[in-house]
């Protein structure tokens, strides 16, 4: 679906009816010329816009709103204005309200009649003036539990500054065509996911990475916070954090993420605990990583604090299923992985980055990573010697690893400088 949706908007701006403009964001953002603006403004029957007092044009708004207009944008928040004549408007599909002032404040009352009496909405979306004082303001909000009410919801947008916290009830699983969250710099409590399999992007503070995934996943023993969760959100894409590994008993819970059907997710973080106190054995661990095997096409894959007994199969070998097209691998803290298989494994490999890993050597076979630009070894203190390296090496990054071992690197003529001598961007410390 987006796919399709940003081939119309590259045609659009191709053909000059949208115009990209510059923001302090990463987010793409476009405007359209004033001329076509004003004639969609003249044949659009079932669109509306109220201008309140204190919009760009700086005028109160008067009149009546036509029964009939199923998509609405009201410029600056105005609770009596929506309790007494927004919500009568029975096939209202999209409300948009731009934005709240700084000094108003969004009565929960307001929300509930929103969705006591406006069942058909697809689109709900309230934003806050980035001048909104948290500390004028409540900096917590509870959705009313009638959320539920509005049951073909696509969208909702509550855009808070990054103080708010918001509190969803339970009765937001009841939303079955939910596709995106936007919570805008605001945070919310922990809510279980389960229920919401239409469920697309969650974005949230400075992360926006469900399709994108609500932050980095934590996985507790907490009800609503099992890996099985994930199971059937398999429109995920980008990438996926999970964290508190540790909490995961064996093989059969991590299959219940069913990671291996999340078909367009591009970059994996798989995180156990650094605290040993809480792991479980280095069997379990092994178990656990097995269970959690990615989808064939990630490109990057990221793994901290693993402490098991031994690697994955699809880890070391090209015939147990796999991200086969894996770009970058990036080990944090992790046990000495086996000394062959890697190659195999993951042939289209172009970036490998260990970090204070307890590694005695790197894998026998690393000629055969034929694509392999990037090799960064930080603070892998046990690691003494180099194998054969590819020639397709770009990169070689030795920082604070064992001092002599360092010294032999840059060393004219040693063995280890014989093997690293055709790498151009070579640096030590």
């Amino acid at each position: 679906m987006e796919d399709i949706a940003v081939g119309y908007i590259q045609d659009l701006v191709s053909s000059s009816f949208l115009q990209p403009i510059r923001t302090s964001s990463d987010t793409d953002c476009f405007t359209i010329h004033y001329v076509i603006h004003d004639i969609l403004d003249k044949v659009a029957e079932n669109c509306f816009r109220i201008e309140n007092a204190g919009s760009h044009r700086g005028e109160a708004w008067e009149g009546d709103v036509p029964r009939h207009i199923q998509h609405l944008l009201i410029h600056h928040y105005d609770g009596e204005l929506i309790a007494e004549t927004i919500i009568g408007l029975e096939y209202l599909h999209t409300l948009i309200v731009h934005v709240v002032g700084k000094d108003t404040t969004v009565e929960e009352k307001v929300i509930e009649s929103i969705c006591n009496r406006l069942p058909q909405l697809w689109v709900l979306a309230i934003a806050f003036s980035q001048e909104h004082d948290p500390i004028k303001q409540p900096n917590r909000f509870l959705f009313a539990k009638s959320i539920s009410e509005l049951k073909y919801l696509r969208y909702l947008s509550f855009r808070t500054g990054s103080s708010c916290m918001i509190t969803l009830p339970s009765t937001v699983n009841e939303l079955q065509h939910i596709q995106v969250l936007d919570f805008g710099d605001g945070y919310i409590s922990k809510f279980t996911l389960a229920a919401l399999v239409n469920l697309r992007h969650i974005l949230l503070g400075s992360f926006i990475s469900l399709q994108t995934l609500l932050r980095p996943f934590e996985v507790s023993n907490e009800q609503g916070c099992e890996l099985k969760q994930l199971r059937d959100l398999n429109k995920l894409r980008g990438k996926l954090d999970i964290r508190g590994l540790e909490n995961v008993k064996s093989k059969a819970q991590a299959l219940q993420a069913n990671l291996a059907a999340k078909e367009r997710l591009t970059a994996l973080r798989l995180s156990w605990s650094y605290d040993v106190d809480t792991r479980c054995s280095p069997e379990v661990e092994a178990d656990v990583l097995e269970g959690l095997c990615p989808p064939a096409g990630l490109q990057e894959l990221m793994v901290y604090y693993f402490a098991g007994s031994r690697y994955p199969d699809w880890m070391v070998s090209k015939h147990s299923g796999g991200p086969k097209y894996l770009q970058v691998l990036f080990l944090w803290g992790c046990s000495q992985l086996v000394s062959s298989g890697l190659a195999e494994a993951f042939p289209h490999l172009s970036v490998l980055r260990l970090f204070d890993c307890n590694w005695d050597t790197l894998p026998d076979n690393m000629e055969h990573l034929t694509s392999l630009k990037e090799l960064w070894i930080y603070a892998c203190e046990n690691i003494r010697s180099l194998p054969t390296l590819p020639q397709s090496l770009e990169k070689f990054i030795l920082f604070y690893c064992n001092e002599e071992f360092v010294k032999s690197c840059q060393i004219v003529g040693h063995a280890h400088w014989k093997k690293i001598e055709h790498i151009l961007d070579k640096r030590f410390l």
